[in-house]
């Protein structure tokens, strides 16, 4: 069964991505609505994957599901352990489109009914209340906050107090968009008067799991009534197929070289047979130019725009440090 998610939260987790976000329904003219549990409250989406240690999300897939996209989960099969209710194994995660997110869209998402966060006023919660738990995720409206910068840890991160319902809080944030506007506006810590919380609960630690800011949401103007509530932006491209090259195109190629072009950075294509060819690198690509492209380490993506015709990208995987020299030595050679 395929799922479709409002992407509420990509953040850090063990060397990976946490990305998650509330569950959505939606028609054949693309309206959606939240879907929500018994108790009114938005059903939350954690995606896991199988082939990682702790579930997360390889960076090169997570950076596809930015916050607002819509995501699409194939073969959903709901997998939940203790708190964490909302994890679901998956075979495909896709971005189909967005979502405007105006303060009457954040409020779809707020969750009204808890006087305490994860049942509890601390900032971690012990492994017995971990395992009694009904959920792992929530976004909430704090009544008051600011920012304090955590120097104890070997790389500084930011902290956050608030206050919700009465009680105090204090807790990271792992938001890597929050840092990225960060460095962009240095003042954001002493300027924003206004946000919205995603809040998780980590993977155990010292016998403890800490609650933390997941995301960082910052509401913008209402966009007003002349754009349509609650309806999805579809991406201009579909993706339809994401593959390794053959061994036997491998071979049928001479050279692959990262060239700059008017579109941006491609991979230049010499075949052995004299023929010649050109693939865009998928946006976010880090390939420095002239770098001669290993396809072992290369996918080829197929997509469909909006007309129907298929285009193609080239997805490079990551490689570890030690792959990294082989392939300079390789590269360097004359």
């Amino acid at each position: 069964m395929d799922a479709y998610f409002v992407c509420l939260a990509n953040s850090y987790k063990r060397g990976g991505r946490c990305v998650a976000g509330v569950e959505i329904r939606i028609d054949t003219s693309m309206h959606w609505d939240v879907v929500r549990r018994d108790d009114g409250t938005p059903r939350w989406i954690l995606p896991i994957a199988r082939e990682t240690d702790f579930g997360e999300i390889p960076e090169i897939i997570a950076r596809d599901i930015p916050l607002w996209s819509v995501a699409k989960l194939s073969d959903a099969d709901p997998c939940p352990e203790f708190s964490h209710r909302e994890d679901v194994h998956f075979s495909q995660i896709q971005a189909i489109g967005t979502v405007r997110p105006d303060r009457r869209i954040i409020e779809q998402f707020v969750d009204n009914n808890q006087s305490t966060l994860f049942h509890s006023t601390d900032n971690s919660i012990s492994i017995e209340a971990y395992q009694l738990g009904d959920h792992s995720l929530t976004m909430v409206h704090p009544d008051g906050f600011t920012f304090h910068l955590d120097a104890t840890r070997q790389r500084a991160k930011y902290r956050l107090y608030f206050s919700y319902s009465g009680a105090n809080y204090d807790m990271p944030i792992t938001d890597p968009a929050f840092y990225g506007l960060l460095e962009q506006r240095p003042q954001l810590t002493d300027e924003l008067t206004d946000v919205y919380l995603v809040l998780s609960l980590g993977l155990e630690y010292e016998g403890r799991h800490h609650k933390l800011i997941a995301a960082m949401i910052m509401p913008g103007a209402d966009v007003g009534a002349e754009v349509p509530f609650g309806v999805i932006t579809l991406n201009r491209l579909r993706e339809k197929s994401v593959r390794r090259f053959s061994r036997a195109e491998r071979r049928a190629c001479k050279k692959a070289i990262v060239v700059p072009s008017n579109d941006g950075p491609s991979v230049y294509f010499k075949m052995r047979d004299g023929s010649e060819k050109f693939v865009m690198l998928e946006s976010g690509s880090r390939q420095r130019m002239w770098s001669v492209v290993n396809l072992r380490h290369a996918l080829l993506l197929t997509y469909e725009d909006a007309q129907g015709r298929e285009v193609q990208r080239i997805r490079m995987l990551p490689l570890n440090n030690w792959q990294s020299i082989l392939n300079r030595i390789r590269t360097l050679k004359p």
